[in-house]
């Protein structure tokens, strides 16, 4: 593949992302980062300690207004449920269905609620998603037929 190929082919995929439908998402782990230490109280809640980005200009601006080398998040009941669960071995559906017998949610509200909290800890690079490999295949095919 030549270099222009390859370049328009990365730059599609930054614009318009993956194309993953429903199913292949429900399909796929959440993976906890491994770069985040956390632990869980006497209440089962999970606090995160999320170190800071390793660039120049951040230990500078560090140093100079002394702030913290990392960061303690919180996790509520539900969160601290979900975080426990993102181990790799349990699907997306998996967790969504532990959620509505647990706390007696629809599926809707489950599956709608928890979307949002893993879009939420994806952006800030707290959990990976690992996609089954018959997706992962799927989309190798579009990417070719692309180039």
């Amino acid at each position: 593949m030549n270099p222009i190929s390859r370049f328009l082919i990365r730059r599609k995929m930054k614009k318009g992302g993956l194309k993953f439908t429903k199913s292949d998402v429900l399909k796929s782990y959440p993976v906890r980062n491994s770069l985040i230490k956390w632990d869980k109280n006497e209440k089962g809640e999970v606090s995160l300690v999320v170190p800071q980005k390793d660039s120049l200009w951040i230990k500078i601006i560090t140093k100079i207004f002394m702030l913290p080398k990392s960061r303690v998040v919180a996790l509520d009941e539900v969160g601290s449920f979900v975080w426990t669960m993102c181990d790799g071995h349990n699907s997306i559906d998996t967790i969504v269905r532990t959620l509505c017998n647990k706390y007696k949610l629809t599926r809707k509200e489950a599956e709608m609620s928890l979307m949002a909290y893993f879009r939420k800890l994806g952006k800030r690079g707290m959990v990976g998603f690992a996609v089954p490999k018959d997706a992962k295949e799927e989309i190798d095919k579009e990417i070719e037929a692309i180039s």
